[in-house]
């Protein structure tokens, strides 16, 4: 069955059963409207009570003036971050600050720790947590991290957010040992800074096309055989801009079965509420002849390349449509190209903190 995660207080916890678990769960006791949840498969947190099927055992339980509870109860309590929503107080490694919590539900005010945090932040929830060297479970740990430890995100891969820590540590960690700060705040903020935290939702690779290079074409030479052209589109519909942008090309053969995947790193941001091509800058070299020790091409997206060219319209001579990718596979019939990390830049609003 389906987990879902539950932090109550100090405690977090997985929940086998699927949300029937969670509701027998609410029916005893065991959990309250101002729990916070994730359901399986996201990195998403909420207050039990924005659940509809929770919501109805939640309004049962109470009294009609008891019935606006849910987000607005007395306490919330994630890891070691401890929200007093009526008194204001928000306790965080010992250390208190006051802030106007009531507000947080609609507002887009960032949260007031030590020294300050902010949207763009997120908190370690899991005791014996470590920032990892690949995105995977069984990749390295290159440093520990505390429960309550605050790092800043820097990208997401599928299950795993890359981070630094304060003193400038850098890994990767599953997105099932952190919350993000923005889930504290109502359905608004939560809506406002999702694309920071899920910003491959956000991000589409739109009218892919894909052309394989004949052995004798002019640009390929005697280094580089089994080329294949992609041509594509980034569409962005957050309005943040994204950046280091990690695809995947993977190609069939005719039955369907996977034949080999390249991953294609793009340089570029992709614009926020808006969309670019892709294209590469060839290096600077005599001819149409690429050199053996001649620096790769640079691939990027059009919306970077067009401010470079701005200040050197040279470097149109140099700048091609769609991207060059050599594939061990000489022959193939189906091509697809996906998003497999980047990383969304947070703006002033997201990156503020607020001080006492």
């Amino acid at each position: 069955m389906s987990q879902w995660h539950v932090t109550q207080g100090d405690n977090q916890f997985a929940v086998d059963g699927g949300l029937g678990a969670l509701e027998a769960m609410a029916r005893r006791g065991g959990l309250g409207p101002g729990d916070m949840i994730q359901p399986p498969g996201t990195s998403d947190w909420m207050y039990a009570s924005e659940v509809p099927e929770l919501k109805q055992i939640f309004d049962a339980r109470y009294d009609d003036d008891d019935d606006n509870r849910g987000s607005n109860a007395a306490m919330l309590a994630v890891g070691g971050v401890v929200a007093a929503v009526l008194l204001g107080i928000l306790v965080i490694g010992g250390g208190i600050s006051v802030y106007l919590m009531s507000q947080m539900s609609g507002g887009t005010a960032a949260l007031v720790g030590e020294g300050g945090l902010s949207y763009s932040e997120m908190i370690v929830t899991a005791a014996g947590a470590g920032l990892r060297a690949e995105p995977s479970e069984k990749a390295s740990v290159l440093t520990t991290v505390t429960k309550d430890d605050t790092l800043q995100l820097l990208a997401k891969r599928g299950g795993f957010y890359k981070a630094r820590t304060r003193g400038g540590a850098e890994g990767w960690i599953a997105i099932d040992q952190v919350i993000p700060l923005y889930q504290l705040g109502g359905a608004e903020v939560r809506e406002e800074f999702d694309p920071l935290y899920n910003p491959d939702r956000y991000v589409e690779v739109a009218n892919a096309r894909w052309m394989q290079l004949p052995a004798d074409h002019p640009t390929a030479g005697k280094f580089l055989s089994n080329r294949t052209i992609f041509e594509f589109m980034m569409s962005n519909s957050s309005r943040y801009p994204m950046t280091d942008l990690r695809l995947v090309a993977t190609i069939k053969d005719a039955q369907g079965h996977e034949l080999e995947k390249v991953e294609i790193p793009i340089e570029g941001m992709i614009p926020g509420s808006g969309s670019t091509m892709v294209g590469t800058l060839a290096a600077e070299e005599a001819g149409r002849k690429r050199k053996p020790d001649a620096p790769p091409p640079r691939v990027l997206t059009t919306a970077t390349f067009e401010e470079m060219a701005a200040s050197d319209p040279e470097l149109q001579m140099r700048w091609t449509g769609g991207v060059e990718v050599e594939m061990k596979t000489a022959e193939f019939s189906a091509a697809q190209i996906d998003v497999v990390e980047l990383r969304a830049v947070p703006d002033a609003v997201a990156s503020k903190s607020v001080s006492r």
